[in-house]
């Protein structure tokens, strides 16, 4: 929206002193009086152009939200098709056939899934995907869930949560291991008020839940162990 050009006003008279000469007082009044009847017209413009500057204001405001929703949702996928890349460029085999040492980079298929390795292993086969913390699920392009109500979150899941216009509670899993995430972003709605209840677990060292108190486009929180942490 276009905002007009600002209106110009008037200058209005020298106004009435309480004390001053009556006669003077009197004049004054009257062409301050005079000067209120005969400005009523450039004072409504004044308040229709800050009206429609207020107006414009909040649509932009919108549209930058709206265009901070697209960037992340753009991320998302760019983010996606980089561990695709990466994953497949590090992929190994299925885990069961492989003996021996392992360096990171890698990745490996193990019990329905895919694996990424974290450290450098001596022997593959002492250190079990899914056992193990020294590796982690390897998402070969993010299954995004979509929702819209108060739930508890998975580890390792991806979540494109519509906020809606009540405040949604989404609650950490009860049990994470080393290195599980959690990944959030803002499909719709108002992220404004919601809550992120930690269920036992600290988040950031802090033994509260997340209250979110201004608008996200997108969360991402790390267990490392004793203490979720976000990551952004």
């Amino acid at each position: 929206m276009a905002i007009p050009e600002k209106p110009t006003l008037t200058a209005p008279p020298a106004a009435p002193i309480r004390g001053q000469d009556p006669t003077v007082f009197a004049n004054r009044t009257n062409a301050y009086l005079a000067f209120i009847t005969s400005n009523v017209s450039d004072l409504t413009a004044a308040i229709d152009w800050q009206n429609t500057v207020f107006t414009a204001t909040e649509a932009e405001a919108t549209s930058a939200e709206a265009d901070a929703v697209t960037a992340t949702q753009q991320r998302v996928l760019a983010q996606t098709a980089a561990t695709l890349a990466q994953s497949s460029a590090n992929f190994v085999g299925s885990w069961s056939t492989l003996t021996g040492s392992l360096d990171v980079p890698a990745v490996v298929f193990h019990d329905n899934n895919y694996w990424q390795l974290l450290v450098d292993l001596a022997d593959v086969t002492a250190e079990e995907p899914g056992s193990s913390s020294d590796w982690k699920v390897a998402v070969l392009g993010a299954n995004w869930q979509a929702i819209s109500t108060s739930i508890t979150l998975a580890a390792n899941a991806y979540y494109a949560v519509d906020f809606g216009s009540s405040a949604l509670t989404l609650t950490l899993p009860a049990s994470p291991s080393t290195n599980d995430f959690v990944q959030l972003y803002k499909s719709a709605g108002a992220s404004k008020g919601a809550v992120i209840a930690r269920n036992g677990k600290t988040i950031m060292g802090v033994a509260e839940d997340l209250n979110i108190d201004e608008e996200i486009t997108a969360l991402y929180l790390v267990y490392n162990g004793t203490d979720w942490r976000i990551v952004r």
